[in-house]
């Protein structure tokens, strides 16, 4: 048995402990009740006896006395003597009706002493059996000696003597009986004392095993509640344990995979320049081929001039200063795409207007070939921190992707319009300074991107065009710039606009834009936070 509840779990040995208090206070309110009940009724039923038979006595024993007095005289008719016969009768026959209830009640007091008894070794249910039968005695003495009373009450007039002698031995008798009852008073006060000591030795005998088990079953759940602590925290210690380990690789594992990333960050990079550097040196050469015709032109009047005799120091000077001009101009050109390949590793200052029209610059004449119209609204002195060939790269690429998109759709007149705006933003906290920003908006009408690609076009190596033109790296190098270099942001989306308006709102296209009136293309949005230098 103590093995099987060692064994219980928690929850069961709780439930026995919670059962436990609940059942032995229960029996502590029944006992309580039935205590208090008990003192109630012997209270009231040794009240009510004592005083009601203590009354019929005293009753009885007035009549008595009454007759005693009047024994002399003669003048009792026969009426007044049957009337005081009734009289004695009923208090007697009442007083008798009192003493058989009480004898009824007696069985069951004997038993409780007996009870009692065999806890108190005093003998107390002897004490009581021996009032009990005295009383009984003096009780069949007097009805035998009030019976013969009565019979003889008739012959008052003739022996008044004799029944002075009667009602003498009459009233000893009730007070023998009067004085039985006090003694059993006083032995149902014991008795109610012994009962009182009964249960309340009964209620501390159970608040001991109460308070004993409540102690033996707790002691059991804290050992147990011990025990899984321990279990838990050493568990725990492990998972900890475990999880540290699995952290520390995975922070490995992060480092390496954030090498790997950076890596092919740079290879893309370095992709991207490359496919620029392409782009560019076909620029140059398209750039240079009018300046170097001319070249062989001046050249080749030299020799003309020179054999037909008519070179002069005029016609040399003339054509010297253009062939420097020519050579100036191309030396600029080279300037040019050397400034935008020249990659700084420093954050610096410029002016977002320069830089636009720089950029445009290098690919203006590719422009001007494909019929694109480029126009760019831009307030002056706004100054950008961040990195400047980095920023052209992204421009270049939007730049590119507007013209492949509107040669391959065969848009007319196909335009490209590049806008900037300072704002500011929302304050949230009081007391907190507004941040400025600058918003640029490239837009084109090549009929926007499709609706299924929109959120993948910034994705490495997605691309719509066809895998011989595009790479897929444009657009991705592009917002890891935006983002990551410059703290910005970059989003795209389909727009309708005015081609004709200079500052024409765009109204966004929740579905794929159509091409109808060249007024829906791509806008894209960069946003870019007005720093000083940090």
């Amino acid at each position: 048995m103590e093995k099987k509840i060692f064994g219980t779990s928690l929850e069961a040995k709780t439930r026995v402990l919670v059962f436990n208090i609940a059942c032995g206070l229960l029996s502590l309110a029944v006992i309580s009740y039935v205590f208090f009940y008990s003192l109630k009724y012997d209270y009231n039923t040794l009240f009510a006896e004592h005083h009601q038979s203590l009354v019929e006595l005293e009753e009885l024993r007035q009549i008595l006395n009454n007759i005693e007095n009047h024994s002399n005289n003669t003048t009792l008719s026969q009426s007044q003597i049957s009337k005081l016969q009734d009289e004695i009768k009923k208090h007697w026959d009442s007083y008798k009706a009192n003493e058989t209830k009480n004898s009824q009640r007696n069985d069951l007091i004997l038993l409780a002493l007996r009870i009692y008894d065999f806890f108190d070794k005093r003998n107390t249910i002897l004490k009581e059996k021996e009032k009990l039968l005295n009383k009984q005695r003096d009780f069949n003495k007097l009805d035998s000696n009030i019976q013969i009373f009565l019979k003889n009450l008739n012959m008052l007039k003739e022996n008044p003597f004799d029944f002075k002698n009667q009602i003498v031995i009459l009233n000893q008798d009730i007070s023998n009986i009067i004085l039985s009852s006090l003694n059993l008073v006083e032995i149902k006060k014991d008795r109610n004392s012994a009962l009182h000591n009964l249960l309340h030795i009964l209620v501390l005998v159970i608040m001991c095993l109460i308070v004993i088990i409540t102690i033996l079953l707790s002691h059991l759940v804290l050992s147990n509640i011990k025990h899984l602590h321990s279990t838990l925290e050493a568990k725990i210690k492990e998972k900890t344990k475990e999880l540290q380990d699995l952290n520390d690789s995975l922070q490995e594992t992060i480092k390496k995979e954030v090498l790997e990333s950076r890596k092919k960050d740079q290879i893309m990079y370095q992709q991207a320049r490359l496919a620029s550097m392409g782009e560019m040196i076909g620029n140059i050469a398209h750039q240079w081929r009018q300046p170097l015709n001319a070249l062989m032109l001046l050249i080749q009047a030299f020799k003309v001039k020179s054999q037909n005799g008519k070179l002069t120091p005029e016609f040399i000077n003339t054509q010297v200063n253009d062939g420097l001009k020519i050579a100036k101009k191309m030396s600029q050109t080279i300037e040019d795409f050397r400034n935008f390949f020249h990659s700084s590793s420093c954050k610096e200052s410029f002016d977002l207007k320069e830089n636009i029209e720089d950029s445009v610059s290098l690919v203006e004449i590719f422009l001007k070939q494909n019929e694109i119209e480029l126009s760019i609204e831009c307030p002056e002195n706004i100054v950008v921190y961040g990195y400047k060939s980095s920023f052209s790269q992204v421009l270049l690429n939007l730049i590119k992707n507007s013209e492949d998109v509107l040669k391959e759709r065969q848009i007319t007149p196909a335009k490209i319009r590049i806008s900037a705006y300072i704002n500011q933003s929302e304050s949230t906290q009081e007391g907190k300074k507004q941040e400025e920003f600058v918003q640029i908006l490239f837009m084109d009408n090549g009929g926007g991107i499709r609706l299924k690609d929109i959120q993948k076009i910034f994705e490495p190596y997605f691309t719509t065009k066809h895998k011989s033109v595009g790479t897929g790296i444009g657009l991705y190098m592009s917002k890891q710039i935006i983002e990551k270099q410059m703290q910005g942001s970059i989003e795209a989306k389909n727009v309708k606009w005015n081609l004709d308006a200079k500052l024409s709102p765009a109204i966004e296209c929740l579905q794929d834009c159509s091409s109808e009136n060249n007024q829906c293309g791509a806008l894209f949005i960069i946003t870019i936070p007005l720093k000083s230098e940090e």
